[in-house]
């Protein structure tokens, strides 16, 4: 191993920092620079959560315009400006397809690689990193990082090497010195690929103010969800709108989930960020289930009036079996206290428009959400006041940079996140070792 300081540190083999290790890396060795860079990562394994992300198909990034992509961030959005200049959605597709990852577009702009692996993509990315020079560590776990007037180095408790390096190695408490250390540790969402926390705590005994993290595009749980006797159903072309305090704050058109637990699937997953700020500020939350979104009230009112008229000889359950999926017919007949062997000519107007109302408003009190093992991504993180958005370094310590899912920036599901930490990564990598390089090396 180099004694000399002149080496990046990369705290992370996710995907900021297999990222920013390839960038860093290829911009040092066209320099004909001596500096290294290595990577720390605490798995066995790099690429981790890239491996599990989109239910293992890891929807890579969206197709929107940088305008609209930033919108779906909310109000850190904007921090992502300078970053997504410099790397975005064509550079990323570009960089995959000269690797061996094509990509192919999905409904609502989504990018998938073609062949549907999330692990390819790990694999893919990693051994980019190390082809352009980067040394890989395993079994690294960063314990804290030095600092003189700026960052000086890191320590360690064991290390694996992989990569150029080989395998195995050494173990036992190590440091390394460093000129740049690159944060890239990811939340605390899905820890057991590694995503502990633990950059916060880096961070935060630097000098860093962290805002604090929350589990964000998380399923809810809900009074009365799932409905009795239904264990899982996904629904299709549905509308969910969300009240806080009795006043509607968002509203989502597409697919969700009644899960063993609660409520989940796209169009929750986009609302809960919202929802579950408020539950923590102790306010009513209350999900609404419209389950003929393209049918008015009063449309709906008439097509049941019509179908009852038509339909005389048939029963109650004949009319919810042409209305709703078979498995939500049993808890709405209880829900609205009919049997389901009621002929359709004795239903009255009182019943008819309980089932008009709970077809456009199943109503769902939300009570708390899931867990950090289910969460996508983590909300909260390193103020980005605090952080230079042209070149992620530090601004409490120089030669710290700060990116991906350790930022307070998180987003929308649909390949968003993942895009901020490619974008981030790069950038972040891009600095570092232009910070090494002397003007006219870059």
């Amino acid at each position: 191993m180099a004694n000399s300081s002149q080496r990046i540190v990369i705290v992370g083999a996710g995907a900021a920092g297999l990222m920013a290790a390839g960038r860093a890396a290829h911009l040092l060795h066209r320099a004909h620079s001596p500096a290294e860079v290595v990577v720390l990562e605490r798995m066995r394994q790099p690429g981790r959560k890239i491996r599990i992300s989109g239910k293992g198909r890891c929807n890579l990034t969206n197709t929107l315009p940088v305008r609209e992509f930033i919108e779906r961030f909310g109000r850190t959005g904007r921090f992502l400006h300078q970053a997504f200049d410099r790397f975005f959605t064509p550079e990323l597709l570009e960089l995959l397809h000269g690797i061996g990852v094509p990509t192919s577009e999905e409904r609502g702009g989504r990018i998938y690689p073609t062949s549907g692996s999330a692990p390819e993509v790990a694999e893919k990315l990693t051994a980019w990193a190390t082809s352009q020079g980067a040394r890989i560590v395993t079994g690294a776990r960063v314990r804290g990082i030095d600092r003189d007037q700026g960052v000086s180095g890191v320590h360690f408790d064991r290390f694996e090497q992989h990569g150029k390096a080989g395998s195995g190695g050494e173990r036992g408490n190590e440091s390394m010195a460093a000129e740049a250390v690159l944060l890239g540790t990811g939340g605390r969402s899905y820890p057991a690929t590694g995503s502990t926390g633990d950059g916060y705590d880096l961070a935060a005994a630097l000098g860093h103010t962290i805002v604090p993290p929350r589990a964000a595009l998380v399923p809810l749980r809900a009074t009365g969800a799932p409905p009795p006797g239904v264990k899982k159903a996904h629904l299709r072309n549905v509308e969910i709108t969300l009240r806080i305090d009795g006043k509607v704050r968002d509203c989502r058109f597409g697919e969700m989930d009644f899960t063993a637990t609660g409520l989940d699937g796209p169009v929750i997953l986009k609302i809960s960020r919202m929802a579950v700020e408020a539950l923590e500020k102790g306010r009513r939350v209350e999900v609404a289930l419209d389950l003929k979104p393209a049918l008015d009230a009063a449309k709906l009112d008439a097509r049941l009036i019509r179908d009852l008229e038509d339909r005389k000889i048939a029963t109650w359950d004949d009319l919810l079996g042409g209305l709703l999926p078979r498995l939500l017919m049993a808890p709405v007949r209880e829900l609205i206290g009919v049997p389901g062997r009621k002929p359709s000519h004795q239903v009255s107007g009182v019943e008819r428009r309980a089932l008009r109302d709970l077809l456009k408003a199943w109503r769902f009190p939300v009570t708390g959400r899931g867990s950090f093992d289910e969460a996508i991504v983590t909300a909260g993180g390193v103020h980005t006041r605090e952080v230079d958005p042209r070149t992620l370094e530090s601004r409490c310590v120089p030669g710290l940079y700060i990116m991906g899912e350790l930022l307070d920036v998180d987003g929308d599901t649909g390949g968003f996140n993942l895009m901020a930490a490619f974008s981030t990564g790069w950038l972040a990598g891009e600095a570092a070792a232009e910070k090494l390089l002397a003007p006219g090396e870059v």
